[in-house]
């Protein structure tokens, strides 16, 4: 049972939640670099490689048309994949797909699939809808379960530069279930969040974020969550970043992590670092993210 749990919650953080709490961190923990890297933050996150598994109510305001992403990261050896793109079909409309895959043994593993819609109704606000195929592949017997996310932002600049702005997100995760009869359970998580990015000079900016969950699991995943951030942007070339997670639930414990990023041309390059306890699933985990925009 304790490798099942182990296994589960790091399929969440590659993608990335007793066995019921593990699908909570197996849907609903971003694979991206850059919000691993600010301590978990995610409903507000710009210019991050995998915005469909942070908030896909973002794309609309994206300033590029398209954009592909693909992470990996090996924590105790073992191998996990997220690939993902967005593309913005008309200056309101995006489509979003996505898949992970985490490998543990032979006939073990984890597959989800993700396709959004978002669509952006007024000049600082949007709204998306995300579906979800799970399929857990287990010795015993394979499971399967289907899901949706809904999620909105709000964004508002101010001062003199169009790259400063607040930004308000929201999500309500994993609406729905496993088919058949089943012993798990995709327990509902509602997040909400905050962000101010500013650029004090054309060459200095800094956002400051928050998010705040809470998970409605009816076992070990039911808690409170926080996470909060900061990133230093050089140029728009170089990020250097770090945050702080609070989780009281036991699958989801508490990290500091550091990170930075790299733009270049099309090119994205980032990496985040966590630091947790031992005796967790944390502990020295790492994660990198690389993509294109178009």
């Amino acid at each position: 049972m304790k490798r099942l749990t182990t296994l589960l919650v790091l399929a969440g953080c590659l993608a990335a939640a007793g066995v019921r709490a593990q699908e909570q961190e197996l849907s609903g923990f971003s694979p991206d670099a850059k919000s691993l890297a600010m301590g978990g933050v995610a409903v507000t996150q710009f210019s991050a490689s995998h915005t469909l598994y942070n908030n896909a109510a973002v794309t609309p305001f994206q300033p590029v048309r398209m954009q592909l992403s693909s992470s990996y990261c090996a924590p105790n050896g073992k191998d996990g994949y997220a690939v993902s793109g967005y593309y913005n079909i008309a200056p309101r409309h995006s489509v979003l797909a996505g898949w992970r895959q985490f490998r543990h043994a032979r006939g073990i593993g984890d597959m989800m699939v993700d396709a959004a819609y978002a669509f952006r109704p007024g000049e600082r606000w949007a709204a998306a809808l995300t579906g979800r195929y799970t399929h857990l592949r287990r010795a015993q017997a394979p499971e399967d379960a289907l899901a949706v996310d809904l999620s909105a932002l709000y964004m508002m600049p101010f001062g003199a530069s169009e790259r400063n702005s607040l930004r308000i997100g929201a999500k309500l995760a994993n609406l729905g279930g496993y088919l058949g009869d089943s012993a798990y359970e995709l327990p509902v998580t509602l997040t909400a969040g905050a962000a101010v990015g500013s650029f004090i000079t054309d060459a200095h900016g800094v956002t400051v974020a928050v998010d705040l969950d809470y998970a409605f699991g009816e076992t070990a995943a039911r808690g409170f969550g926080c996470s909060a951030g900061i990133e230093y942007n050089l140029m728009q070339l170089i990020q250097i970043r770090c945050g702080y997670h609070y989780g009281e639930r036991s699958v989801d414990p508490d990290y500091v992590s550091v990170g930075a990023g790299m733009r270049f041309l099309h090119l994205r390059l980032d990496f985040a670092y966590l630091l947790a306890g031992r005796d967790t699933w944390r502990h020295n985990l790492w994660n990198l993210s690389f993509g294109f925009d178009f």
